[in-house]
C-alpha cells in the first residue's frame, strides 16, 4: 500500500526537527518544524496516516526528536488515543524495570496536562487559540 503525501511530510518534518535538535539542541530552532506539521495535520486530526506516523516516531529509536515531537502533539492536541499508547508504553516499561524508558514516556505523559510546564520550551504552543 502506497503511503501518503501526509504522513511522508509528517515524516521528513519529524526527520528534520530530530536534526535540528541534534545540531542546535534547542527546542525553540525546532519549533517552527512542529508548528508547520500541526498545521498540517489540524487539517484532518483523525486521518489513519498522523495516527501512523505518530506511532512511528513513538516507537522508532531513528528519531532523536521522538520525545520532543511526542510532548508537542499531546500539548496541541491532546489526543486520548495518543495519551492511551503512551501510558501503555509507559506501564511496559515499569514493569519491565527499565528506568531510563519509564521517565522517557513520564516526560511525555506530563505534556498531556493543561498546566505543563515545559510548554514554554515551544514558543507556538503559548500563541495558540485556547
Amino acid at each position: 500500500m502506497p503511503e501518503s503525501v501526509t504522513y511522508e511530510l509528517l515524516m521528513d518534518g519529524f526527520h528534520e526537527a530530530s536534526k535540528i535538535l541534534n545540531e542546535k539542541h534547542s527546542t525553540l530552532a525546532a519549533d517552527p518544524v512542529l508548528a508547520g506539521l500541526a498545521k498540517l495535520v489540524g487539517r484532518d486530526p483523525a486521518s489513519g496516516d498522523v495516527k501512523l506516523a505518530v506511532l512511528q516516531v513513538l516507537d522508532s529509536q531513528e528519531f532523536s526528536a521522538a520525545a520532543e515531537v511526542i510532548q508537542y502533539f499531546a500539548q496541541m492536541f491532546r489526543w486520548s488515543w495518543l495519551e492511551a499508547e503512551v501510558g501503555n508504553r509507559y506501564l511496559e516499561s515499569v514493569t519491565n524495570g527499565d528506568r531510563r524508558k519509564t521517565r522517557h514516556y513520564e516526560r511525555m505523559l506530563e505534556a498531556f496536562a493543561e498546566d505543563w510546564e515545559d510548554r514554554d520550551l515551544f514558543p507556538s504552543l503559548n500563541v495558540r487559540e485556547r
